[in-house]
């Protein structure tokens, strides 16, 4: 009668609706544990005779709908298009040309899920790759100055000049803890496309919800070191440690889509917009 050992719900009310339209579809009672562990990684569901791609879940990860005991799921119908190769445009000016081996893991509860596409987007390097890291910039301008459409790049320029880029530093993974404070640990890191992890894959989050990612070697030090930040990215509350951070470690922090530098010689991470 107190509350006390308080059950969750074992099944969760799934309300579904499509792409563009207000009223749901469908309202049924669905046993959690049939429910996926996040809506984050791309998922089809077959009713009656269609496949239905799931475009948002609110809420997305079934620790979050365990608890409210609802979740609503967008969709939209799977269709096929016929596009002319010639004028599609890339959505980003670069990439990196290597991808993190993945793992199939029992669960991907408490794993961050990003798209396939963050990878090594904004990350740590060695500063003595400064010379590459200016090759790979100078590419990455050409595509900005050339091959720049209103809505994207007809041409997308594939890093491949840095294969380590923390070559000959030793950082072991907790000294993120150590220099930034960690208030949550994900399980994790999961790319939207694949039911996986990334081996030996990390994702720490601080208080202030930037979150750093990435890669451990087999000696448990850092093998790529990214940074993810909020929605509401202040970079004041960072900027200091960031800044020491790097020259501590003889680090560059480079922002390849937007083509920013931070470190020695570079701005400081205050200028991050």
């Amino acid at each position: 009668m107190f509350g006390w050992g308080k059950k969750k719900p074992k099944t969760v009310e799934v309300t579904l609706i499509e792409l563009g339209k207000d009223e749901a579809f469908g309202v049924s009672p669905v046993p959690v544990d049939q429910l996926p562990d996040t809506f984050e990684i791309n998922t089809t569901l077959h009713l009656g005779d269609v496949d239905w791609q799931v475009v948002e879940a609110r809420p997305a990860t079934k620790a979050e709908f365990r608890e409210t005991g609802k979740v609503t799921v967008v969709l939209a119908k799977q269709e096929i298009f016929n596009i002319d190769p010639t004028k599609v445009l890339f959505s980003l000016p670069t990439i990196t040309n290597d991808m993190a081996m993945v793992e199939d893991v029992a669960s991907l509860e408490n794993v961050l899920v990003l798209h396939e596409d963050d990878w090594r987007q904004f990350e740590f390097l060695s500063v003595s790759l400064h010379e590459l890291v200016q090759q790979e910039v100078q590419d990455i301008l050409a595509i900005y100055h050339t091959q720049r459409e209103e809505s994207g790049f007809k041409q997308i320029h594939v890093r491949k000049r840095i294969a380590e880029p923390l070559l000959d530093v030793a950082l072991p993974l907790e000294s993120l803890a150590q220099a930034f404070g960690v208030e949550k640990r994900f399980s994790g890191v999961a790319f939207n496309n694949a039911a996986a992890t990334i081996v030996n894959g990390f994702a720490w989050q601080t208080t202030s919800g930037w979150i750093f990612w990435g890669q451990t070697d087999a000696q448990g030090n850092l093998a790529v070191l990214c940074l993810l930040p909020p929605h509401d990215a202040d970079a004041a509350s960072m900027a200091n440690k960031i800044d020491d951070f790097v020259l501590a470690h003889d680090l560059l922090l480079i922002d390849w889509v937007n083509v920013r530098q931070y470190g020695k010689g570079e701005d400081s991470f205050s200028l991050y917009e």
